[in-house]
């Protein structure tokens, strides 16, 4: 598949509708990695890396990672894209909440603050006991 038929597909991810499916279709693992890095480095949000994005087969793989409030890796990038999302940062409930920053094909960014039934703690305590089973 060439690179501009990859992001035609790739395109249909791409608006607020979307974003929040893809959010949900992958809140368990989602909630899990953002308590972990919570955890370990403090606030932050979970980036949706949409412009690196590519397709396999018929499924996207698509680039996330934890940005942390105070890291170098945001104070290399320049820090939070607003004061909206520093505030978001300054004021989510982890224990209830994950922050999510998606970086869109077009180059802007959409935050958002999700939660679901299935909290972040609880999230990664099942993810823990699944990887203990498989273990045995």
């Amino acid at each position: 598949m060439s690179d501009s038929s990859a992001a035609k597909t790739i395109e249909v991810l791409d608006t607020p509708d979307e974003h929040m499916t893809f959010m949900s279709s992958q809140w368990p693992e989602f909630a899990a990695f953002a308590w972990e890095k919570y955890l370990s480095e403090g606030r932050g949000a979970v980036v949706i890396d949409l412009k690196r994005a590519t397709k396999a087969g018929a499924r996207f793989q698509v680039p996330t990672y934890y940005l942390a409030d105070g890291s170098e890796r945001l104070r290399a990038s320049g820090g939070w894209p607003s004061e909206e999302v520093a505030e978001l940062i300054r004021n989510y409930d982890p224990r209830q909440d994950v922050a999510f920053i998606v970086l869109r094909l077009n180059g802007e960014q959409f935050h958002y603050n999700a939660s679901d039934e299935l909290t972040p703690p609880r999230a990664h305590k099942s993810r823990l006991s699944r990887a203990r089973r498989r273990k045995k």
